[in-house]
């Protein structure tokens, strides 16, 4: 991640794409402690299937964050909560609740799965940028930062080796106009 040993890699301009999110109907489902990014996997791609989202909405999304963060050395207080975008009118039942998503601004940066570590050169990348600035969202949703896992209508047949090998997340961070 780095140019020299004293000169960290900074994203440009032209490595963050400004993307505009429309609003959206999403069935979400989060998970706390032992695996939560694999269990909450397990539960979309099982929604998917069950719900026959790639023949009723061809270009649903699918979206995911920490929720919460977690601060304790043993993962246990760590979540993660997934995101995938569903018609209106769809019902979901539990685990998984119904909600909206108002949509706006985003910097977007694409990443290889596990490239976590980007995060900071994106934050870096709006925290000083002259025309943009961080629109910070709820804490309790990682303040608005969120993953897109790229190639949705593919990625739910991938195993978990597959999803660790091939998929692609945009990372996001939203912004609104620096004052």
């Amino acid at each position: 991640m780095r140019e020299s040993n004293t000169n960290p890699i900074r994203l440009t301009d032209k490595q963050v794409r400004i993307v505009y999110l429309p609003p959206m109907t999403v069935a979400a489902v989060r998970c706390v402690g032992g695996t939560p990014e694999a269990d909450t996997g397990d539960l979309v791609f099982a929604f998917i299937k069950e719900k026959r989202l790639p023949e009723i909405t061809p270009g649903f999304r699918h979206f995911g964050f920490n929720a919460p963060n977690g601060e304790l050395p043993d993962g246990s207080d760590h979540g993660y909560e997934r995101w995938v975008t569903i018609p209106d009118d769809m019902e979901v039942s539990e685990p998984f609740v119904k909600k909206h998503f108002p949509g706006g601004r985003y910097g977007t940066h694409m990443i290889p799965m596990g490239a976590f570590e980007e995060w900071n050169l994106l934050y870096e990348w709006a925290n000083t940028h002259e025309t943009f600035e961080i629109a910070w969202g709820n804490e309790e949703e990682m303040f608005g930062f969120v993953e897109e896992h790229l190639d949705a209508m593919r990625h739910h047949t991938w195993t978990h080796e597959q999803c660790d090998e091939l998929l692609q997340l945009d990372l996001l961070i939203p912004l609104k106009e620096r004052e």
